[in-house]
């Protein structure tokens, strides 16, 4: 039943790892199941709408795949237990274990702070080595934080006030869809807005057919776009001299920098754009006096990632925007998330030191670790080299539990698999990284099976344990209390009131002092990086390497209709996707005769992948699309789109180069 008189609405926010964060109402019926969900138009960004993916929801709580059991590996297959026994097991193989020989695998399974954060507080008492995150925004966020500092960004309700809307690297069509409305409002009030990406992306088309501009580039030449423009704005005087006075360190030797090359002819060499479309795309960018930048994260996992960051946030500093540039807003909430995850309790001997998300295969096939622990995380489809990730995850002398939803690509491989709750059935508290919402959800829905929270799992382990009573003497919404008491300076009175009321919560901007960089300024060159083996300055660096030959530049774009995995368990979002497809230029279709309805094998040196091809003028020639992330069952080899990425990282960050991932296309007959 809906809510009613008797029954107040009951409130929550979107678990998945996307900006937008979404204000969801849940309807349970008279004994707690799960009825359904929509938007709640109480929630200052969402406002009541939810994105195609997030209102079919519903079906994934509801799916009859959903794991309700334990399960304990028996020879070769994995089989029912009670969750007595799997604790039982866990225990054995883990209590005899050393300081630092259990790795913690986590990510953005979901985002909320205490689901996702608490049960590294056991793997600290432990003494497990965690990872360290690069797989996601690591290169873009080291990029921003090297010239920028603390990454929080104009506020994103503030971009209807611009004057232009600059999108660099984000298709908000399907990564913030709930920005677009808000964009075609500033279009139809004749605000000029500008797309900059590697291809011609939904939301680059959706911006064109109102009138906006795309500036299709070449991959992994957005830091010599970046500094042709920052040249032209010192050659036409357009840059903020009092603002860089006031804020900017090093300008005169970026200045300098930035004259010594990067003219108008070299950067339309470089990036393949026109003499002219770079002249258009520098009198909109140097004209604008309120503009909002817009980034994404994507766009910079690649080789010269973290470099293409720094060039375009040095840019919009020169221009004296330096606050309009948005990549994300973590930095508005300022929360005691430590108190979750509790990092004084590791044990004196445990290693200080995070290893390579993004090398896992690497690691792990090497032996380094005797235990796993997986959960909010699917890494057997995520982790570049994902071939070479499955190995070493499937050792004999290596012992794997995964917590998950459903029996996923890396859960088949584990030794030990519990069943998880989902959103609507735990307490957390959600905080977004796009927009500056916060809000706190109750457990609303009764879970279906034995299924449990990863609060209630991660404690019974501890318990079986026998590790410190802090971490297993809790509750999810203890935890919930105990991080917002730690963080209660953060709000204001009503803030927390309606926080712990359960509403969803602007919360009102921080008093910060500086930029959050080492000086305290927008730092233009860095001795530090340099030092480090960067380039002192934002700089172009050819996205080149001995690791990835092949004729095609790989695009791995969101998906329209699913989330990672999670949305392959809805029957209607899997028939809407259909069967995974590899989109390339119609003028690369002739040349190779590739005739309707025939696969196309993309292969390099570290894996194939056979896919349907489908002509699509969006894409330059010379590359090659795949939409999300097809699942192995989908691919005749077994394997998913990350079996051809390289695990080298990238050159800020430590982070993911699946960019910069080229191949060759061969028709299959």
């Amino acid at each position: 039943m809906s809510a009613g008189a008797d029954r107040p609405e009951q409130r929550t926010t979107c678990p998945l790892d996307c900006p937008d964060a979404c204000g969801v109402l849940v309807d349970v019926d008279e004994r707690g199941g799960f009825v359904g969900l929509r938007g709640d138009a109480l929630h200052p960004w969402s406002k009541g709408v939810l994105c195609g993916k997030t209102a079919l929801y519903g079906e994934v709580v509801q799916a009859e795949n959903r794991l309700l059991h334990p399960l304990i590996r028996r020879g070769e297959s994995l089989e029912r237990a009670s969750w007595d026994e799997a604790l039982d097991r866990i225990a054995a193989k883990i209590a005899p274990l050393g300081v630092g020989e259990t790795l913690a695998l986590s990510y953005g399974g979901s985002m909320g702070l205490v689901q996702r954060k608490y049960p590294n507080r056991v793997m600290n008492a432990l003494g497990a080595t965690h990872h360290d995150g690069g797989i996601c925004d690591a290169t873009a966020d080291a990029g921003y934080q090297s010239v920028l500092g603390r990454v929080l960004g104009p506020d994103l309700d503030d971009v209807e006030r611009a004057d232009l809307l600059v999108l660099w690297g984000s298709d908000i069509a399907r990564t913030v869809q709930h920005l677009q409305p808000r964009v075609k409002r500033l279009q139809e009030r004749g605000v000029p807005v500008v797309v900059i990406d590697v291809w011609r992306t939904d939301t680059a088309r959706d911006v064109e057919r109102r009138g906006g501009r795309a500036f299709v580039i070449r991959p992994g030449t957005d830091a010599a776009l970046a500094l042709c423009l920052a040249r032209l704005a010192f050659e036409r005087g357009s840059v903020n001299r009092a603002y860089i006075e006031e804020h900017c360190l090093s300008a005169s030797d970026f200045e300098a920098h930035a004259r010594s090359a990067h003219d108008v002819a070299w950067t339309a060499r470089t990036t393949g754009l026109a003499e002219s479309e770079i002249a258009d795309l520098a009198r909109l960018v140097l004209a604008a006096r309120h503009p909002f930048v817009k980034t994404g994260v994507g766009w910079t996992r690649r080789r010269n990632g973290g470099n293409s960051m720094r060039a375009v946030c040095a840019l919009f500093a020169v221009l004296g925007h330096g606050e309009r540039v948005h990549f994300e807003s973590y930095a508005h909430f300022g929360l005691a998330e430590d108190v979750v995850h509790r990092p004084d309790l590791r044990p004196s001997r445990a290693p200080t030191e995070s290893v390579s998300q993004v090398g896992l295969g690497r690691i792990l096939e090497s032996g380094r670790f005797r235990a796993a622990f997986v959960w909010c995380h699917d890494p057997a489809v995520t982790i570049p080299d994902s071939a070479r990730f499955r190995r070493g995850f499937a050792r004999d002398d290596l012992f794997t539990v995964v917590h998950d939803h459903f029996l996923t690509e890396t859960a088949a491989l584990a030794d030990v698999v519990l069943p998880a709750t989902m959103f609507v059935e735990h307490a957390d508290l959600y905080r977004s990284y796009g927009h500056r919402a916060v809000q706190r959800s109750r457990a609303i829905a009764k879970p279906p099976g034995e299924a449990r929270s990863n609060v209630e799992t991660f404690a019974a382990i501890a318990k079986r344990l026998g590790l410190p009573r802090v971490t297993w003497d809790v509750t999810a919404e203890g935890l919930v209390d105990e991080l917002l008491t730690a963080s209660r300076e953060r709000f204001t009175r009503a803030e927390f009131e309606s926080v712990q009321r359960g509403e969803p919560v602007k919360l009102a901007p921080r008093s910060l002092d500086g930029f959050g960089t080492q000086s305290g300024r927008i730092e233009l060159a860095s001795d530090t990086l340099a030092a480090s083996g960067s380039t002192r300055f934002p700089s172009y660096v050819p996205d080149e390497s001995r690791d990835d030959r092949g004729a095609f530049q790989l695009v791995c774009a969101p998906s329209v209709h699913t989330h990672n995995a999670t949305y392959s368990h809805s029957a209607r979002h899997a028939k809407k996707a259909g069967k995974p497809r590899a989109f390339l230029n119609p003028s690369d279709v002739a040349r190779l005769s590739i005739a309707a309805g025939d696969s196309v094998r993309l292969v390099n040196e570290r894996a194939a992948v056979t896919l349907r091809a489908e002509a699509d003028a969006s894409m330059p020639s010379g590359t090659v699309r795949v939409d999300g992330l097809p699942r192995a069952a989908d691919v005749p080899e077994g394997h998913g789109i990350n079996a051809l990425v390289s695990s080298g990282v990238s050159d800020l960050g430590g982070g993911n180069v699946l960019y910069s991932t080229r191949c060759d296309v061969v028709v299959m007959r």
